[in-house]
C-alpha cells in the first residue's frame, strides 16, 4: 500500500516543477507544518527510487528510515556541486518540514549508464518523505545509546554461537541417518526444511524485509559462515535475488519468530561454481532464526 501511494504521487507529478539549490528539478507534494530541516540537523527520511516509474528499491523494504545530515551547501567542495555531483536527497532537505514529500528528477549521465540496469533507462526519480528531524546533539546521543544496545545484543548472540553449532551438528547427523525424516518438509524445488520452533508473528513473503540470524554448514559438518560470530542479524529484502534461491524460498516459508533448519540443494545454492568457502555442487545446511518481518 505504501508503494502504491508513492506511485500515485509520481503519476500526479504534472506541474509545480521547481529547481533545487544544486539545479535538480523537483516537485513538492505537500505543505507540512512540522519541524523544519535546518543546516546541520539530521533528517530521518524514507526514500524510494523509481526507474521509468518502476520501483527499484526503497527504505520501506528495510523497515526503517535513513538519517541524512542537512549540508551547508555554500561550503561544499566544487566537485560536489551541481547536478550529477551534489547528493539529490541532501540537496532538497532544507526545503522540507516533517511530513513533507518531494520527488526529485535525477538526470542519468554517461557514467551512470555504465551500470547495465541504467543503460536504457529514460528516467530516474527519488521519492523522499521527511519523517523526523534531530539536532546534532540529539542524533549523537541516540547513536551512542543505539551502539551500546547493539553491543549488548552482539555479546548475547556471540555467546550462543557454540550452542547453535552443537545443536546444528546433531540435527545434521539425524538428517544424514534419516532419524528426522518424518518431520522434514520438502518443496517442489527440492528444498527441505525442518521447523524447530514455530513463530507466531508476521508471515514472511517476497518483497518484505527480514532480519535473520543464521549458522551455515556443509553436510560434512564444516561451518562456512554464521551471523552469531558477528553478533548481529543479516537484513535483506525477500524475493529480490540478493541472496541464494534457497534462502529466498526457504525464509518465505516462515513466520516471524520461527527457528528452523534449511537443507538447500546445490541448484538453489552456489551450484557448480561454488565460492571461496563452498565447494562446487554442495548441499548447504542453515540453522535460521527469523527475528523480524518488515
Amino acid at each position: 500500500m505504501v508503494f502504491a501511494a508513492i506511485a500515485a504521487i509520481l503519476v500526479a507529478c504534472g506541474g509545480g516543477m521547481q529547481t533545487s539549490p544544486s539545479g535538480y528539478k523537483y516537485i513538492k507534494h505537500t505543505n507540512a507544518t512540522g519541524e523544519a530541516a535546518t543546516m546541520g540537523s539530521y533528517c530521518y527520511v524514507n526514500i524510494s527510487v523509481y526507474q521509468d516509474d518502476s520501483l527499484v528499491n526503497s527504505t520501506y523494504q528495510m523497515g526503517r528510515t535513513v538519517p541524512i545530515m542537512v549540508p551547508d551547501l555554500s561550503k561544499l567542495p566544487e566537485d560536489q556541486k551541481g547536478v550529477g555531483k551534489a547528493n539529490p536527497v541532501a540537496d532538497v532537505l532544507a526545503l522540507m518540514k516533517v511530513g513533507d514529500s518531494i520527488t526529485v528528477d535525477v538526470p542519468i549521465d554517461s557514467l551512470m549508464r555504465q551500470n547495465p540496469s541504467l543503460a536504457n533507462a529514460k528516467t530516474l526519480k527519488y521519492a523522499i518523505t521527511l519523517a523526523d528531524v534531530q539536532t546534532k546533539d540529539e542524533y549523537d546521543a541516540e547513536r551512542a545509546k543505539e551502539q551500546q544496545e547493539k553491543q549488548a545484543a552482539a555479546t548475547v548472540y556471540q555467546e550462543q554461537e557454540k550452542v547453535i553449532a552443537e545443536k546444528l551438528a546433531v540435527i545434521l547427523k539425524d538428517y544424514k541417518s534419516g532419524a528426522n525424516k518424518a518431520n522434514l518438509k520438502t518443496t517442489d524445488s527440492g528444498l527441505k526444511y525442518l521447523v524447530l520452533e514455530e513463530g507466531k508473528g508476521t508471515q514472511a513473503a517476497s518483497g518484505k524485509g527480514v532480519d535473520v540470524m543464521y549458522y551455515g554448514m556443509l553436510t560434512n559438518g564444516q561451518e562456512f559462515d554464521n551471523s552469531f560470530k558477528r553478533g548481529q542479524p543479516f537484513s535483506f529484502p525477500l524475493g529480490q535475488g540478493q541472496v541464494i534461491k534457497g534462502w529466498d524460498e526457504g525464509i518465505a516459508l516462515l513466520k516471524e519468530g520461527t527457528k528452523a533448519v534449511l537443507f538447500i540443494p546445490s541448484a538453489l545454492g552456489y551450484g557448480e561454481q561454488g565460492n571461496a568457502a563452498i565447494p562446487a555442487n554442495s548441499e548447504l545446511v542453515f540453522y535460521v532464526e527469523l527475528l523480524k518481518v518488515k
